[in-house]
């Protein structure tokens, strides 16, 4: 019994001054956010139109385990993400409980290197962005004021599908390689990427003639090109950023069927003064659409998701079921809204009456780019007018509301002679803690 003992109190000893040597100090950072959301005859019609009405919430927590100031693993998870009040909770769902990163960071000398699922889907402006989590393998490197990024993304696996062998080369990888300039009052950057989507190499379609398969098979291959600036001149401040996308949008491999190129931009600048308390703005944007569905050639761009300076026509809180087409946020385009494109000029104007208040509005006039595809359809989106505030109710502690106006114009009449359109409001309002 004493051997044990002495056993015991030397194992325990052993592990007393090991774990000064096995410390890992972990940072934690997050927020929690409850919303909620008002939307006004999301149908364009008084007669026939529904309102919607909920609320949301999300718990999002990141933990940085460090090991050592050159090594680290990062982890975030997000917990009733989106989840509306009055809705039970569902195991296994990712409105439940989403662990959506965990990555290592690696400083060495020649570069820092990253390895996991990561934050994906940003670059530059918020513009373009539709934020989201990919597995890469990203390395940066800082020739200050210089910073080179190389991203190697894998976006979709499809070798572990073993009951399908026929599809284990229906992956998708995406190439990326950033230059960026930061310096005090100015910031540049350009993102080149290639993308090769071949998750529709396996896919057949039943003739309705001869009742034969035939193959519809195909692959997306182009490159992407984005680049970027801030710059600030004493009160004035110039944003800007472009996007433009080339190559196959689809590359079939049925020799009989036409493969359909991608030629597609999208841009968007905005600049705005500071006036003592108070800020004036003034911006553009354009997406490009498509209004030819029989050539040989897309040229619609695509929209973001996070980009949403109007809580109706870009918000992703909206229904996207709007007017029946769907609104301009690509988390709710339909093909449809998608084509028609838009061009969008906008004012904004801001004002801190006091040090934790801000008072801010945008009206703003958005059209089509393209509206071919639907005969006799209108290119008038309408305008919005947007009023908010935000308050800084405590440290850590902020509250926003925003009130949204829609002026709705005739492209929601969808071509269709003496249809009814009317105008709708909106009222979206958060109350969020971070630490």
């Amino acid at each position: 019994m004493k051997k044990l003992t002495v056993i015991a109190v030397a194992v325990a000893a052993i592990m007393l001054f090991a774990i000064p040597a096995m410390a890992v100090d972990v940072d934690f950072s997050g927020a929690y956010r409850a919303r909620g959301y008002y939307m006004n005859n999301t149908d364009l019609n008084d007669q026939t139109g529904a309102s919607r009405a909920f609320m949301d919430m999300r718990f999002r927590l990141q933990t940085v385990f460090k090991v050592s100031d050159n090594l680290s693993v990062t982890t975030r998870f997000d917990a009733l993400d989106n989840k509306q009040w009055g809705t039970g909770d569902t195991v296994g769902t990712a409105s439940n409980i989403d662990w959506d990163r965990a990555y290592l960071t690696a400083k060495f000398d020649l570069f820092d290197l990253y390895v996991g699922r990561m934050s994906a889907g940003t670059y530059g402006l918020v513009f373009n962005d539709s934020g989201t989590e990919a597995d890469r393998i990203k390395l940066v490197k800082v020739i200050d004021p210089i910073t080179v990024m190389a991203i190697y993304q894998k976006t979709t696996e499809q070798d572990s599908a073993t009951g399908y062998p026929e599809v284990a080369d229906s992956d998708a990888d995406a190439y990326y390689l950033s230059v960026q300039y930061k310096q005090e009052g100015l910031e540049a950057g350009l993102l080149t990427a290639y993308i090769n989507d071949k998750t529709n190499s396996d896919i057949s379609n039943t003739d309705t003639l001869s009742g034969q398969s035939t193959s519809v098979s195909y692959d997306q291959k182009y490159w992407q090109f984005c680049p970027y600036f801030k710059a600030t001149f004493g009160p004035v401040y110039l944003e800007g950023e472009l996007g433009y996308k080339t190559g196959k949008y689809q590359d079939y491999y049925d020799s009989a069927r036409n493969d359909i190129d991608w030629d597609a931009m999208s841009y968007y600048l905005y600049g705005n003064v500071s006036l003592g308390p108070a800020k004036v703005g003034l911006g553009y944007a354009f997406a490009e659409g498509d209004g030819n569905a029989n050539d040989k050639e897309n040229n619609a761009y695509g929209y973001a998701v996070d980009w949403e300076p109007l809580l109706i026509l870009t918000g992703a809180t909206n229904d996207a079921t709007l007017g029946g087409v769907s609104n301009l946020n690509g988390g709710n385009a339909t093909a449809a809204a998608t084509n028609c494109g838009f061009k969008i000029g906008f004012l904004t104007a801001e004002f801190s009456p006091m040090e934790n208040v801000t008072l801010n509005a945008i009206a703003a006039k958005a059209t089509a780019d393209e509206t071919g595809r639907t005969a006799n359809m209108d290119d008038d989106y309408g305008w919005e007018y947007d009023v908010g505030c935000k308050v800084q109710l405590m440290d850590n502690l902020t509250y926003q509301i925003i009130y949204g106006f829609l002026d709705a114009g005739d492209l929601w009449k969808q071509g269709v002679a003496g249809a009814t359109v009317d105008n709708t409001w909106s009222l979206f309002h958060k109350l969020e803690v971070t630490f």
